[in-house]
């Protein structure tokens, strides 16, 4: 088997447990999967969730160190925090990592998981002007206004026209 075919028929690991010896043998790897979600079921707070994941990876070989640069990409389930709708949006990461080439197995799946928890916001929202609930009704105000009077939510609003 040459080197070029066996580079075509290298099965990528579901696990992204890579063996540093066929990276070197090869002289490099370049090399697309599709991830089980299973993989990343615990990296989102719930209820958001990671629904697909793709991942893209390079690997480049130097005397002492393989240099790993990656791409992730895919959609997410997340709950908007105005109107608490759950939507889908896409997410697109990237990462360049080195690993010495002494190391039996190259691990990049841990590499990935961080990369997707920091990919993680502290609120995410459905689209940049959702107007959320109405705080005393709950209607969704996205769909229409509700019948609710407007209240000033201002902790200061008390002390208008005290101080003249």
């Amino acid at each position: 088997m040459s080197e070029k075919s066996f580079y075509q028929e290298y099965d990528v690991p579901q696990d992204l447990q890579f063996k540093t010896a066929d990276i070197i043998r090869m002289g490099g790897l370049d090399c697309t999967a599709r991830l089980s979600p299973k993989y990343f079921a615990d990296v989102f707070a719930a209820p958001n969730q990671i629904t697909q994941v793709n991942v893209a990876l390079s690997f480049s070989v130097a005397s002492h160190e393989i240099l790993v640069r990656g791409n992730i990409s895919g959609k997410r389930r997340v709950q908007c925090a105005r109107c608490l709708k759950m939507t889908e949006q896409p997410f697109a990461e990237e990462f360049l990592e080195t690993y010495s080439n002494k190391l039996e197995i190259i691990d990049i799946m841990l590499l990935v998981r961080q990369t997707l928890a920091l990919t993680e916001e502290i609120r995410f929202l459905c689209k940049p002007d959702c107007k959320g609930l109405c705080p005393q009704c709950g209607q969704d105000l996205n769909e229409g206004p509700c019948a609710c009077k407007p209240v000033n939510l201002s902790p200061f609003a008390e002390l208008k026209g005290k101080f003249k």
